[in-house]
C-alpha cells in the first residue's frame, strides 16, 4: 500500500511524505512457498520532502528516505545473521546452506537543491 500526503503550509512552501507498506510476504525464488525459512515480515518506508518557492523561477527543495526503524531493522538483522551463518562466514564452506536472501528497501538518504525555471 502507498500513501501521499501534501500539505501547504504557506502559500510558498509545500511538505509532503510517501508512506509504502508492505505486508508478509514470501521471498523472492521461494515460488512454492514452502522456504524452511517461511515469509518475510512486513515492513513501513517514509520519505518526506518539503520544498519552498524563493520566487517565481526559483525553488529550493529537501528530500529525506528514512525506513522507519523497527520492522526493516529485524529484517537487516535477519539477512546479518543469514549471510554469517555459514562455516568460515562464506558461502563456501564444506557443508552450504540454502539461505534466503532479504534486501528491503533503500539506504537512508538526504537530497537538497535548487530548481530553476525560465518563464
Amino acid at each position: 500500500m502507498k500513501l501521499r500526503f501534501d500539505c501547504s503550509a504557506t502559500p510558498k512552501w509545500d511538505i509532503g511524505a510517501n508512506l509504502t507498506y508492505r505486508s508478509s510476504f514470501f521471498a523472492r525464488g521461494d515460488e512454492n512457498n514452502e522456504d524452511v525459512n517461511g515469509k518475510l515480515a512486513g515492513y513501513l518506508l517514509i520519505d518526506l520532502d518539503t520544498t519552498y518557492r524563493v520566487t517565481k523561477q526559483l525553488e529550493v527543495f529537501t528530500r529525506v528516505t528514512k525506513p522507519a526503524r523497527q520492522r526493516l531493522r529485524k529484517l537487516r538483522r535477519a539477512r546479518t545473521e543469514l549471510l554469517y551463518r555459514s562455516e568460515n562466514h562464506t558461502f563456501n564452506g564444506a557443508n552450504p546452506v540454502n539461505e534466503q536472501f532479504v534486501g528491503v528497501g533503500a539506504p537512508r538518504g538526504v537530497w537538497a537543491g535548487l530548481r530553476y525555471a525560465r518563464d
